[in-house]
């Protein structure tokens, strides 16, 4: 492997936390204004969580293409899908919603899910080989902020609830990268992450806490045909989505799928896996 194509993306780290950084801000606003006019739950909205990780897969997909000229093959097929795989997901998104077709994901759902969790895992092993620890706090901002979104907007605990019916342990990675900040000294910019990473860390808690409290925990999805919803494909189909405040169990064959990112009702299908 190419050291050099991995310190590309480490010297742009502090640009996506900054980006990261903002639609947290963002979010926050949100968050006030929905508290005021008293509204409980709100509709993910699709056009920021798209922007939220477009930085990340802008320079996922130009590293591929860095990946190619240097011909690292083993990095080609590491950037292969956030990169060029996730503009051919966008591409057959755009064309489905101008058909107004909806594209059915079931038949590849295990396919899509196997690869985001261990594309992310492979990211994770890549950056801590190479000392990057400004990439691993990068991903783990734009995931948290997504679920920190979730949870106060949406009343979707979303991964954590996912977490208690696939048992996919490594889905901790995502708040644990928020401290890495404590355990690098050197990291760019290390005491704006430091207090970055507590701060997200605590809302996405208080998140969860907040769902708990509205008994919307271990609610289901509705939507059977998003990518997000992959684990719950065949209780969606069969019997729709119930409200439930305890954990059930969900129908399936083999480790169950997920996916979307940064990633209820929404309709980002490819930025958030995991």
């Amino acid at each position: 492997m190419e050291p050099g194509l991995y310190q590309f993306l480490e010297n742009a780290s502090p640009y996506l936390i900054g980006w990261s950084f903002l639609f947290t801000l963002i979010t926050t606003v949100r968050i006030v204004f929905k508290v005021r006019r008293g509204v409980l739950q709100l509709p993910d909205n699709a056009i920021l969580t798209e922007l939220a990780g477009l930085p990340l897969a802008v320079l996922l997909s130009v590293s591929f293409v860095r990946a190619v000229l240097a011909a690292d093959w083993i990095s080609i097929l590491l950037f292969l899908w956030w990169g060029p795989g996730f503009v051919a997901t966008l591409v057959t998104l755009l064309i489905a919603r101008l058909r107004r077709r909806r594209i059915d994901w079931h038949p590849v759902r295990y396919l899509i899910s196997y690869l985001c969790k261990l594309n992310y895992l492979a990211f994770m092993v890549v950056f801590f080989r190479f000392a990057m620890p400004g990439m691993i706090f990068a991903f783990s901002v734009w995931i948290i902020n997504d679920q920190y979104e979730k949870a106060f907007m949406s009343l979707d605990a979303d991964r954590t609830r996912r977490t208690f019916h696939d048992f996919w342990l490594p889905r901790l990675l995502y708040p644990a990268g928020l401290l890495v900040p404590y355990f690098y000294p050197r990291m760019s910019y290390r005491w704006f992450d430091l207090l970055y990473g507590t701060v997200l860390l605590v809302l996405w808690v208080s998140g969860l806490a907040y769902i708990r409290k509205k008994g919307r925990f271990f609610a289901l999805p509705r939507d059977p045909t998003l990518l997000r919803n992959m684990i719950y494909f065949p209780r969606l189909r069969v019997q729709g989505a119930p409200a439930a405040e305890s954990p059930q169990p969900v129908v399936q064959a083999g480790l169950p799928g997920e996916s979307s990112g940064p990633g209820g009702d929404r309709h980002d299908e490819r930025a958030h896996v995991g």
